[in-house]
């Protein structure tokens, strides 16, 4: 984290190639059928949707393969690279971009802006995550949604505090060794990984670091930016979060404007 607690940089740039094959990708292909699902329930019908974070573009394309209208923004260049480089590969049109979540601008606002995979658990200050959450309001559509997920402090301190993942096959193998910081509810994982080109090994470091927020903390900073908690659910279920969820997911909207004064 720097002084001013921006995300480390140069992350995902060279992992950003590998990315979708180190398994990464099954998180978004998770989501997208959790995601319709819930929007189905709500009755919602969009057209137009920001994937804020994209990544490699896997749920943008999910929803643009709908029909969908779709932006991607990703600060590392590397990745919104993967995502345009996919969706050529289908013939589907993205509207990416390299912006920071904390003050990218639209030409228009959206119907639905999602933010997955723990995106908004990179933001190390409750000031970064009211711009974002601030930038977000400002984009959306009257009666647009919301959709977001963050990393719990239950899920940082007893399942990534002293941990080792490790995973291989025939072209990589990929090391993360994490730890917590109980005092300052940040993570850091330090990612090692090994990618074959030809008879050699190519090494890849990176380290990323994520600060979890108590609900209360998330619920205030969206009040504050002008969202409307709408629900709070278990990620990948539609049950309340409980004292040992890893992964909440939010639904919000743009918050009614109040009586004039």
């Amino acid at each position: 984290m720097t002084a001013h607690g921006d995300p480390p940089m140069g992350i995902y740039e060279r992992y950003a190639e590998i990315y979708d094959r180190s398994g990464q990708i099954s998180f978004s292909l998770r989501m997208i059928p959790y995601l319709l699902d819930i929007l189905e329930r709500r009755g919602f019908a969009g057209q137009t949707m920001l994937d804020l974070a994209c990544g490699t573009g896997t749920v943008a394309l999910a929803f643009a393969s709908r029909g969908w209208r779709v932006y991607g923004v990703d600060r590392s260049p590397s990745m919104l690279a993967q995502a345009r480089r996919k969706a050529e590969e289908v013939g589907l049109n993205l509207l990416l971009s390299e912006q920071d979540m904390r003050s990218f601008i639209l030409p228009e606002r959206v119907d639905l802006i999602t933010c997955l995979f723990d995106s908004l658990n990179y933001l190390l200050t409750v000031e970064d995550l009211q711009q974002a959450f601030s930038r977000v309001a400002a984009h959306l559509a009257p009666g647009g949604l919301f959709i977001c997920d963050m990393n719990t402090i239950w899920a940082l301190s007893e399942i990534w505090d002293n941990n080792v993942y490790f995973s291989e096959n025939n072209e990589l193998s990929i090391i993360m060794e994490s730890s917590f910081d109980r005092d300052m509810r940040m993570a850091t994982v330090r990612l090692v990984a090994f990618v074959k080109r030809g008879e050699l090994y190519d090494r890849i470091e990176e380290v990323h670091i994520e600060r979890a927020y108590p609900e209360r903390t998330v619920s205030a900073a969206m009040k504050r930016a002008g969202l409307q908690v709408l629900a709070r659910y278990e990620a990948f279920t539609l049950n309340p979060p409980t004292s040992r969820t890893p992964r909440i997911l939010w639904i919000a909207q743009p918050a009614e404007p109040g009586p004039e004064q």
